[in-house]
């Protein structure tokens, strides 16, 4: 009986298959299977690490942040010291503010003494009211408040009655208005519509309003959330 032929293909494949083991005996394929096998074990060995720059990349953790600067750590003992002078610092602005009559409202007497009065002063603003509404009143008790929470500026009050050249010199929307100075120099003027333009003055939002506007304009650095009206004895009578 004659002998099955076997198939072309099964031919080819097994010659291939003899020939790729001698190339692996003979070491041909060294090289390549030591470069696929490095792959396949950095791969491995790879993780999600988080970098200096806040990106992620796959990498080994034990290389990952290798030449990468670490930030320097804290002295508490430096740190507490930098406070220390701040504070002292800060200290001494204080003094010499209260000294200039800073932390209260101060009513001046004349258009000559407001001159004389915020002339050396980097932070300072004046109200100036005819006391024919309660919206005066308003304004000069929430000021007092604010001027003993913010020493750095210099708040007085001056009635309309003796502010001659202010009154007919200076084209007013009305009144109460408040001018804000800095070395004797008006850099802003904020009259009634600014002043009252997000609540009226019986409104009890209206000591923060009229604290963030003076923050806004210049005349207070900071603004502390503590100088609210809900915080003092004679709120409640104030804007009732």
């Amino acid at each position: 009986m004659p002998r099955e032929r076997e198939p072309e293909g099964s031919i080819r494949d097994a010659d291939a298959l003899e020939s790729l083991t001698d190339k692996l005996r003979s070491g041909e394929f060294s090289e390549a299977i030591a470069a696929a096998q490095r792959a396949t074990e950095q791969t491995q060995g790879a993780q999600l690490c988080l970098q200096a720059d806040g990106g992620v990349k796959r990498a080994d953790p034990h290389y990952a942040f290798v030449g990468s600067e670490a930030a320097a750590p804290v002295d508490e003992e430096d740190e507490l010291m930098r406070l220390r002078r701040e504070r002292k610092a800060q200290l001494q602005k204080e003094s010499v503010w209260k000294k200039q009559g800073h932390g209260s409202l101060r009513e001046l007497v004349s258009e000559k003494e407001f001159v004389e009065t915020i002339a050396p002063h980097e932070r300072a603003l004046v109200l100036l009211d005819d006391g024919a509404a309660s919206a005066g009143e308003v304004c000069r008790k929430v000021l007092g408040r604010l001027a003993s929470k913010h020493l750095e500026a210099q708040f007085c009050w001056l009635p309309a009655e003796r502010a001659f050249f202010l009154t007919h010199m200076i084209d007013l929307q009305g009144l109460p208005t408040i001018f804000v100075l800095s070395y004797g120099e008006v850099t802003r003027h904020l009259p009634p519509s600014q002043l009252f333009s997000y609540s009226s003055a019986s409104s009890p939002l209206f000591p923060k309003h009229l604290r963030n506007l003076l923050h806004r304009s210049g005349a207070i650095e900071t603004v502390d959330d503590d100088s609210d009206s809900a915080s003092d004895d004679d709120s409640d009578e104030t804007f009732r």
